[in-house]
């Protein structure tokens, strides 16, 4: 029973800092988007779509994090 909540804690740890990984990653990309759509649309509207491009983007990397490794941590 030990070996399984070590095991537990230890799947837990790993996709926490998969994702914190993952959210450090995005920072540079949403920067270089509203970097490059700031003078067209302004900050507001280049915010908008690049949140939009993030969340497009993350939301496959989030649930292979979340999600593929699901059934270890049951």
């Amino acid at each position: 029973m030990k070996h399984y909540k070590t095991m537990k804690m230890y799947i837990k740890t790993k996709r926490f800092f998969m994702y914190l990984l993952r959210w450090q990653l995005s920072t540079p990309i949403l920067a270089l988007v509203i970097w490059l759509l700031e003078s067209k649309m302004g900050y507001v509207g280049a915010t908008i779509v690049a949140n939009f491009i993030g969340g497009c983007m993350f939301y496959w990397v989030d649930k292979y994090i979340f999600l593929k490794h699901r059934h270890e941590s049951e």
